[in-house]
């Protein structure tokens, strides 16, 4: 009987690792949506009258009301599992792939039987409205969008490079604000979330692209594109946001997608023009934080450099 040496084991428990820490992201990005009850989301193209508490449990919120959200448990899943790769690796050699791997194995499997359930309820394949066809295939063509997303989301945390990876928090700083809001209204209930919640997905992350600017800093200067990319996705997200939510959610237009898409385009400057003050907020904790971050390794360094050098007196 052969014996596995530990040293021939090693390169699989060096995987295993990984694997797992992708795992445990996909996971944590649907966690909010789990804790909250998994029910699916009334639709408007169900075959059946159901009443909200009797809708199918599902791994993820497939709905054109919840769009936003849906791209957010995505995306989030590959950048949690990135971004504690990233920390790992600093320690100990390991490998990325199997945690990308792990990642996509969790939203494989919420993918199939999401869309499991949705295509039962909808009734998919028995002819009919068309509409049908039209929503199935929408929705699905957002979500694999949003897991090649979460995939590159991924590989930008996991860099080595702390100005890469700082550009992949600051991206997904939005979304982390509705993935922050979800776990609220999962423990409270859609019917009456928290009076701060609001401000909380407005301000959360303001915080969030300030403290990644500070971690970043500015040297070498081409840091300074994660500074410029980041404050411009802090003000234009969350307009995009809400416009292509407003869109989606225009159930008067009755799955008229050039009209959704006019409904889109019109209410995107307005709020545009709404939400640039989380900008100047980022701004100035970045600055601020930037400026005393230098001054204190400026303070640190003389006295290193005092302690190693050799005493004269001697």
């Amino acid at each position: 009987m052969t014996e596995i040496s530990p040293a021939a084991d090693q390169p699989a428990r060096a995987r295993a690792l990984p694997f797992a820490i992708g795992v445990g992201g996909g996971v944590l990005g649907i966690l909010p949506w789990l804790i909250g009850g998994g029910m699916l989301p009334l639709q408007n193209l169900w075959a059946a009258a159901t009443m909200p508490e009797d809708m199918p449990f599902v791994l993820l919120p497939l709905s054109q009301y919840f769009a936003t959200l849906l791209f957010s448990v995505l995306l989030l899943g590959g950048v949690f599992a990135g971004f504690a790769l990233h920390f790992v690796a600093r320690r100990r050699a390991v490998a990325l792939w199997p945690a990308a791997l792990g990642v996509l194995l969790v939203h494989v499997i919420a993918v199939v039987q999401s869309f499991a359930v949705l295509a039962g309820g909808l009734g998919l394949g028995r002819g009919g409205d068309s509409r049908v066809m039209l929503y199935f295939a929408g929705l699905l063509g957002g979500v694999i969008a949003a897991i090649l997303l979460a995939q590159l989301g991924f590989w930008m945390t996991s860099r080595r490079s702390v100005g890469v990876v700082a550009l992949g928090v600051v991206l997904a700083a939005v979304p982390f604000g509705n993935w922050i809001s979800r776990f609220f209204v999962a423990v409270t209930g859609e019917v009456s979330p928290p009076l701060f919640l609001p401000d909380l997905l407005r301000w959360l992350p303001a915080v969030v692209v300030g403290a990644a600017l500070v971690w970043c800093g500015v040297r070498p200067a081409w840091r300074i594109v994660v500074w410029v990319v980041g404050l411009l996705a802090l003000w234009i997200l969350p307009a995009l946001f809400t416009a292509i939510q407003y869109g989606l959610g225009m159930r008067v237009l009755d799955g008229n997608l050039p009209e959704m898409a006019q409904a889109a385009v019109q209410v995107f400057p307005m709020v545009l023009a709404e939400v640039w003050l989380p900008v100047v907020v980022a701004l100035v904790i970045g600055v601020v934080g930037t400026v005393v971050r230098m001054l204190v390794e400026r303070d640190r360094t003389p006295a290193v450099v005092d302690q190693g050098a050799p005493d004269a007196a001697v």
